[in-house]
């Protein structure tokens, strides 16, 4: 497939609603504990809804902050992108296969703290594919409340030229 197959493969699919377990999500993405940030996750044609506990027992709250726990901004908005990769990967019967990196986020806002014990609940939906690019909008909450959103996150995917270079779309 070329430039353009990889993502409108994906979205020309069939893609039936698809409930993913950690397991599943971990088999799927190319992050790994500890800095996997899904625990299930269900995944439509034009989302995905997931959910991540923080359990306390994560590295980054011994220093962000000793006594009073947080946690960072860049680690929730990181889950989102992790959300967008697993679409990217589970659409299209994992027709999306090659390396997915961040490219760019705009309009991203933090509302309020989240610390051990909180449970986000993410959504990404789809607002746009074109070639090996793909751009989401994001939100995240914990018990209804809002923590976080991103108006465009945008993920490339990487493709191998005949020298063995990774390009960007």
């Amino acid at each position: 497939m070329g430039d353009r197959g990889l993502l409108q493969a994906a979205l020309a699919s069939e893609a039936a609603t698809r409930t993913f377990s950690s397991d599943q999500i971990e088999r799927l993405l190319p992050q790994k504990p500890p800095f996997l940030f899904l625990d299930e996750a269900v995944v439509e044609e034009r989302g995905v809804q997931a959910s991540y506990l923080l359990r306390g027992e994560e590295d980054f709250f011994r220093g962000h902050f000793p006594g009073n726990p947080t946690t960072p901004a860049a680690i929730v908005f990181e889950a989102l992108g992790q959300a967008g990769c697993l679409w990217l990967r589970a659409i299209g019967d994992k027709k999306v296969s090659g390396e997915i990196l961040f490219a760019s986020s705009d309009g991203a806002r933090f509302f309020r703290k989240t610390c051990p014990g909180d449970r986000l609940a993410l959504e990404v939906v789809v607002l746009r594919t074109l070639g090996r690019v793909a751009t989401f909008a994001g939100k995240v909450s914990v018990r209804g409340e809002p923590v976080a959103q991103v108006k465009r996150l945008t993920l490339v995917l990487l493709e191998e030229n005949g020298d063995g270079k990774k390009l960007a779309g």
